[in-house]
């Protein structure tokens, strides 16, 4: 289990019910999975965990550590792109799923 899940504040079982309903691609479960468990193998896991001879700075914008997070969420090179992407399909979804839950009519392109 997360590390992050151990915590009271943390309702278990409303944090795996996404993977029960089945709404998503298998590959994209299993890089959330691997995310959550903090289990990729970036740059600040070589240099601190497995004491490897290799620096701890993000490979892309080489300003900050190189973790889940930076790269999730904060590296100013993946901003340019890829947050705005996700962000797009993230609105796309939700705008749909409102659509369909309203019986507005919809397309499915």
């Amino acid at each position: 289990m997360p590390r992050n899940l151990d915590e009271k504040v943390v309702d278990i079982e409303h944090s795996y019910r996404w993977l029960k309903s089945g709404d998503i691609k298998g590959e994209t479960e299993s890089t959330v999975v691997a995310a959550q468990d903090q289990a990729f193998s970036t740059n600040y896991v070589k240099n601190i965990i497995l004491k490897e001879e290799i620096g701890s700075k993000c490979r892309l914008c080489k300003q900050h550590e190189e973790n889940i997070n930076h790269l999730s969420f904060r590296c100013p090179i993946l901003a340019k792109r890829e947050y705005l992407m996700r962000h797009d399909k993230v609105c796309t979804h939700l705008h749909y799923s409102t659509c369909k839950a309203l019986s507005t009519e919809t397309t499915d392109t």
